[in-house]
């Protein structure tokens, strides 16, 4: 028999819905969408409409008396899954599912099936009504969808921020698990509530605020807020935003928090860093300033606008502003300074003149070293600058007053040699030819007692004659000015010896210029020289001692070198252990300058240099 593909009027269709009407039959017949078709009791196709063609492949005369077990996949087949469903609508008038179905090519789609039990106005089964809907694209749009919740709750839930979403009425529609962390919560005691219902009055009304402000807005918001938890109070940087519907209207408000706690900790410690800093320069009067040549980025403290005359804030700093702002004698030498560091990669230090807007010169002095990374190489430059006019100001009224002590000194100093040759000197000298006359007169009439008496006397006036005659040469040393420093140090260097019994080995490799040195300069020079072996004898416990006076076109150097115990130099720096302060003043006060190299167990060199 040949079965019709139209719902032609058949036993027990009355109860679809009067399928006889024609308007019913051609409302199912071109309906494309859905698998619209009837089964006989045994689960024969009977019907099949345009519908049913598209989504499982078959033409009418391709399907239409075959059993409906040609829709499920084999797995289903074998289970019995088809005729169970058959069964369980006979029993029940009607069930749906959802599931596999196999087309004619053999692929297969997702479906959503309704299956309805057909019988007639006396009440008999006649078989069955089926209604098939392809959800392949809905379900892998949801299976899609379900993935990129799960993305999305991986996401917010793994992120060290909290997150959340209100409705418009502020109740929570979601949050993640660092919002239930940070607040001791579970999820069923935040989801469907608001605010006021979770969390202290004060809090929940800070919250209420910020959100009504979005939904005014309409627009986001960033604001920094305390928040209370279980754990203490913290410093959030909370953003919220509005969450728009599909027709533009605000639906929601979505927030974002980030625990700033310890970072407002570390800028209020940086903060209180910086302004200790800036006012420990400001005391020193310290400036500094940084550099970094891959950006060229350059900053300055506030001292060192100070330093340079200017307000912040009305300079822009960069490197070149910087050496514009050196006096042009010393600006090529600052320049070169800094960029062999760079190329160099190592410290410089170094004295310029800058130049203030009123025209007033400063001298500052420069120290700087690179910055590097964990892999050594250099990242910046930074530099902390002194300004040291007045020292340098002190430093010069100091050798001043230095050279005028010293010329006082040595003015003194002559002043009472001259004393003692012309009044002690002479008047010890007369009195000896007394002595000498009335001894002589009295010849060998007089007692022996005062022969004896007049001998010691002339003795005892002998040997202080000869000990003025020795205050005189240290005072002021005659082969000095007649002959030159050389032949003064030879002299004194002979005395020395013989006095201490310490070897001096002398070397004079500048006669030829001894007496063009001035005289003050070799003055300084034998007095250094006298002060220095004074050391040696009382504290060096040397054996033998060096000494070199050697010459060049601008200046006279002395060299005393000794094989001694020595001493530690950087630890007496400071001191005026062993003259040192008086030795360097009076070099200083000659125009020049002293060095000292020493070391426990290593003797002593001292060189002191002065201009001719």
């Amino acid at each position: 028999m040949e079965l019709d593909t139209r719902l032609a009027p058949q036993a027990g269709l009355e109860a679809a819905g009067d399928p006889t009407d024609a308007q019913f039959r051609l409302l199912v017949e071109t309906v494309s969408d859905y698998a619209i078709y009837l089964l006989d009791t045994a689960g024969r196709v009977m019907s099949w409409n345009a519908g049913a063609e598209r989504i499982k492949g078959y033409a009418a005369r391709e399907i239409l008396g075959r059993p409906f077990t040609v829709f499920y996949p084999p797995e289903e087949r074998d289970a019995g899954t088809p005729e169970r469903m058959l069964a369980r609508a006979a029993r029940e008038g009607r069930i749906t599912a959802q599931g596999w179905r196999v087309r004619k090519d053999g692929t297969r789609f997702w479906a959503d099936v309704a299956i309805t039990a057909l019988r007639n106005r006396a009440g008999e089964f006649t078989g069955y009504a089926k209604v098939t809907r392809d959800l392949t694209s809905w379900r892998a749009a949801t299976e899609r969808l379900r993935e990129s919740e799960e993305r999305l709750k991986g996401f917010t839930d793994n992120s060290p921020a909290t997150m959340f979403l209100k409705d418009i009425a502020g109740r929570y529609r979601f949050v993640n698990r660092p919002f239930l962390r940070n607040f001791g919560l579970r999820a069923e005691q935040v989801l469907g509530r608001r605010d006021a219902e979770i969390f202290p009055a004060d809090q929940a009304g800070r919250f209420t605020a910020s959100d009504a402000q979005v939904l005014a807005s309409r627009a986001p918001i960033e604001l920094e807020q305390p928040i209370v938890t279980p754990r203490g109070e913290s410093i959030q940087m909370i953003v919220k935003f509005p969450v728009f519907d599909a027709a533009g209207e605000v639906a929601g408000v979505g927030g974002v928090s980030t625990d700033i706690t310890e970072r407002k900790r570390a800028e209020q410690a940086l903060l209180e860093r910086r302004t200790l800093l800036a006012q420990t320069q400001s005391l020193a009067g310290l400036g500094s300033w940084e550099w970094d040549p891959g950006s060229g980025r350059f900053s300055w403290s506030d001292e060192l606008y100070r330093i340079f005359g200017l307000e912040p804030g009305s300079f822009e700093p960069s490197f070149e502003a910087y050496l514009e702002r050196v006096h042009p004698e010393d600006r090529r030498a600052s320049g070169t300074a800094v960029a062999r560091a760079l190329a160099e990669g190592r410290a410089f230090r170094h004295e310029e003149r800058i130049v203030r807007p009123d025209g007033a010169e400063r001298l500052v002095r420069t120290h700087g070293q690179i910055v590097r990374d964990a892999d050594g190489r250099a990242l910046k430059l930074i530099a902390a600058c002194l300004d040291i006019t007045e020292q340098r100001d002190a430093e010069a009224a100091l050798q001043s007053l230095t050279r005028r002590l010293v010329q006082a000194e040595e003015s003194e100093r002559r002043r009472i040699a001259g004393e003692l040759h012309d009044r002690v000197g002479q008047t010890l000298s007369a009195l000896n030819i007394n002595l000498d006359i009335l001894l002589g007169t009295l010849g060998d009439q007089a007692p022996p007692d005062v022969r004896l008496r007049l001998r010691d006397s002339l003795a005892l006036v002998d040997g202080t004659l000869s000990s003025i005659e020795n205050v005189m040469a240290d005072l002021r040393p005659p082969l000095l000015e007649e002959y030159g420093v050389g032949a003064a140090l030879g002299w004194h260097a002979e005395e020395f010896s013989r006095r201490t019994g310490i070897a001096i080995q002398f070397e004079d490799l500048a006669k030829e210029k001894n007496r063009q040195l001035r005289r003050e300069a070799g003055v300084a020079l034998f007095r250094i020289s006298q002060e220095a072996l004074n050391n040696v004898a009382k504290h060096a416990g040397a054996k033998a001692v060096h000494l070199r006076l050697e010459a060049d076109e601008q200046n006279m150097m002395l060299t005393i070198r000794d094989d001694g115990q020595g001493f530690d130099a950087q630890a007496h720096a400071r001191s005026s252990r062993y003259g040192m302060t008086t030795m360097k003043e009076r070099v200083m006060a000659a125009g020049g300058h002293l060095e000292v190299e020493s070391a426990p167990g290593k003797g002593t060199t001292l060189r002191a240099r002065v201009p001719f």
